[in-house]
């Protein structure tokens, strides 16, 4: 009877975290064990089998040395809703999903000018390049190009990004992408495009172009992603502001 008591227990608190943390921004910080234990009145090792049953969930992420992050509860779609992830790897989770990629070029280079002027940084200053074909389930969706400066986190050049996310990295060094600005095109594939992405030559692709940001609008990062226009799709939310 104690042990159902338990149980019954620490899934009344996941549920009430669920509640309680369900409408607050992307990647809102949660209290420290010790506190949720005052806040919810239960004891330490309720806490740890609730949070344990919500990270196995990817309701929360636990990061080393800087805490635990709530990712929110709501389904992965491609949106300009402020409580939408910025993380294409953390958008995938939370749906249920999962995402892999195949690295095609992990380099420190010298950023060209249209590159530089998305960063907001000087041409010929070090940047962290990164090209992946990104999956989901195993499907191929994406050829993508990431830019980090350089000087931001040069270790990211001996990390293994074949199945580990960029942004989440960023975040275990201390930069946490707050927002992120996209511009979204159509265009022609060409040659390399096509011999990637598994397409025709002139087969249209979505562009998507992303500047990401930290709270004081830092740049952190420029993003190109090209796929397939007939794999992608986008929702959003307009309001009318009278």
């Amino acid at each position: 009877m104690a042990k159902d008591g338990k149980q019954l227990l620490y899934l009344q608190l996941k549920e009430r975290l669920l509640k309680d943390y369900g409408e607050k921004p992307y990647f809102s910080p949660l209290p420290g064990e010790r506190e949720l234990c005052e806040i919810y009145g239960v004891s330490r090792p309720t806490v740890r089998k609730a949070l344990m049953l919500l990270e196995k969930e990817k309701k929360i992420q636990k990061l080393p040395g800087k805490g635990t992050f709530f990712l929110g509860n709501k389904d992965y779609v491609e949106s300009n809703t402020q409580n939408q992830s910025v993380a294409f790897y953390n958008q995938v989770s939370l749906r249920g999903d999962y995402t892999k990629s195949r690295i095609l070029l992990q380099n420190i280079e010298l950023v060209t000018s249209d590159v530089a002027a998305q960063l907001g940084i000087e041409q010929g200053t070090k940047v962290f390049h990164l090209e992946r074909l990104r999956y989901i389930n195993d499907r191929l969706y994406s050829l993508a190009n990431a830019y980090v400066p350089y000087d931001l986190c040069p270790e990211l050049l001996d990390i293994d990004f074949r199945g580990r996310s960029l942004h989440n990295t960023l975040v275990e060094y201390g930069h946490v992408p707050y927002k992120a600005d996209k511009v979204i095109e159509i265009e022609h594939a060409g040659e390399y495009e096509a011999l990637h992405l598994g397409i025709e030559v002139g087969d249209p692709i979505t562009i998507t172009h992303s500047i990401t940001y930290d709270k004081e609008d830092h740049i952190l990062e420029y993003a190109c992603s090209k796929a397939s226009a007939y794999r992608t799709r986008f929702e959003m939310t307009m309001y009318n502001h009278l």
